[in-house]
């Protein structure tokens, strides 16, 4: 897998965790999720990728978009 390749999947999996965070109404479930995208966001930040300057600020753009 290219780094391209990879970049592309790392922001697909943030997409499916964001979509479940905003359906979740379990506290526990939803910290973890928002736990797993900060790791997916920072993966994206030292693959030297232009990211927000926190990850949540990502879940209002994507109900936007």
């Amino acid at each position: 897998m290219n780094s391209e390749d990879r970049v592309a999947r790392i922001r697909q999996a943030r997409e499916l965790v964001i979509s479940a965070i905003a359906g979740c109404d379990s506290p526990q479930i939803e910290n973890m999720l928002r736990n797993a995208d900060m790791e997916l966001h920072l993966a994206l930040w030292n693959l030297g990728e232009d990211v927000s300057l926190r990850p949540d600020l990502d879940y209002r753009n994507q109900a936007d978009g």
